[in-house]
């Protein structure tokens, strides 16, 4: 098996970005979620309210973000924050962030027709999320729950034969995609080796309706989620991917062979 993809979303929500080489941390890909849009009260915004976030477009250079819709761009420098610190929330994690400064808050506020405030993950910013299995612990960026999530394409393609008109794979906005043989192997992995990096799998991945916004039109409907519950439903959740974490640092390319550690 090999790497198909690497994708990392700077900006939690809005479109990602396609990458032919990146490192890794622990709290996931470098740069991947480590912005986030919240409301007056700290509280995440994400498509789930605002799906118009699914047509902001990302791409970062050495030193800068450009995010842009159909009619502007603003530029932002990776090293750029103020001084306002924000107590921030995403499901129950709580924690500090900085806001990257009042013009780019202003920008999306009035893209989204409602106050909010670009923040960033900063020295001051620590989220750790609890495993039930080793390592028990991993640090993790503004992800909904984990720092990597894992799709292999034998899965979105069983999926697609199943739907009367195929999806993109951007609905479920993996951070690895490897080509596999088998629908939903990824499930079953256990510490997978991927160029010099080491990752472990913790457990298929949850899915929300997130996944019904065509990234395209921003429009929502009821697929995928209806036809997932029909042979991916455990209890009162639907299942798509798998949920991983890092346990060595290192660099993961497109076309780097995955190993499963046996």
């Amino acid at each position: 098996m090999k790497v198909k993809s690497i994708s990392i979303y700077p900006i939690k929500s809005l479109k990602g970005i396609n990458m032919n080489s990146h490192e890794t941390f622990e709290e996931g890909f470098k740069w991947d979620r480590r912005w986030m849009l919240v409301d007056e009260q700290g509280k995440f915004i994400t498509q789930r309210s605002y799906p118009q976030l699914s047509l902001l477009k990302c791409s970062i250079s050495e030193d800068q973000l450009i995010v842009s819709s159909s009619t502007s761009s603003i530029t932002i420098l990776l090293g750029e924050n103020s001084d306002k610190v924000y107590k921030v929330s995403v499901w129950s994690s709580s924690l500090k962030a900085q806001e990257v400064s009042s013009q780019i808050s202003q920008w999306f506020s009035e893209y989204l027709n409602t106050h909010c405030y670009l923040v960033k993950m900063t020295e001051i910013s620590k989220r750790f999320k609890r495993l039930y299995k080793a390592p028990f612990k991993s640090m993790v960026s503004f992800a909904d729950g984990y720092p990597y999530l894992i799709l292999g394409t034998a899965t979105l393609d069983l999926l697609n034969s199943k739907l009367e008109s195929a999806i993109k794979i951007d609905r479920f906005r993996p951070n690895i995609i490897v080509e596999t043989n088998k629908a939903h192997e990824e499930d079953e992995w256990e510490e997978i080796h991927i160029g010099t990096a080491i990752l472990k799998v913790i457990k298929p991945c949850a899915r929300c309706i997130m996944t019904t916004i065509n990234q395209q039109t921003a429009k929502l409907g009821k697929e995928p989620l209806k036809t997932l519950a029909s042979y991916r439903k455990k209890g009162n959740k639907i299942y798509f991917g798998a949920n991983a974490v890092l346990i060595t640092t290192g660099k993961i390319s497109v076309s780097d062979s995955v190993i499963l550690k046996v």
